[in-house]
C-alpha cells in the first residue's frame, strides 16, 4: 500500500547525524535505496521529511526501527489512495455503509 511516512528529527539528533563520518548521506541513501520512495521532500527550514512510498507490513515494522534507531523519533505512516481509484472505491464503501443498520 501507497504511504505517506512523515519523520520529524529532533534537532539534536539532526546535528549528531550532520557531523557523522558520512553525514546525513550515509542513512538517507540507505532509506532510499532501501525503501525505494516514490517522492522524497524536506519541510523548509528544518530537517523534517515526507516520503511517499509503497510499503508491506515488514517494510513499515523495519523503517519505523530504523527512523527509531538513527534518529531518536517515530516515523508517522498515513495510508494513501491514489486519486483515480477514489471514485470506485467511494461507490464501494457507499453501497457498504447503505447494508449497515
Amino acid at each position: 500500500m501507497l504511504y505517506l511516512v512523515y519523520i520529524e528529527i529532533p534537532t539534536e539528533v539532526g546535528n549528531r547525524i550532520d557531523f557523522e563520518e558520512g553525514g546525513p548521506g550515509k542513512v538517507i541513501g540507505y532509506m532510499m535505496s532501501r525503501f525505494k520512495p516514490q517522492f522524497t521532500a524536506v519541510e523548509a527550514g528544518t530537517r523534517n521529511s515526507f516520503l511517499v512510498a509503497d510499503l508491506d507490513e515488514a517494510q513499515i515494522t523495519e523503517l519505523g526501527l530504523l527512523v527509531s534507531k538513527k534518529m531518536n523519533t517515530t516515523p508517522q505512516f498515513t495510508p494513501l489512495i491514489p486519486a483515480e481509484a477514489v471514485v470506485e472505491l467511494a461507490g464501494k464503501a457507499i453501497e457498504a455503509v447503505k447494508q449497515a443498520p
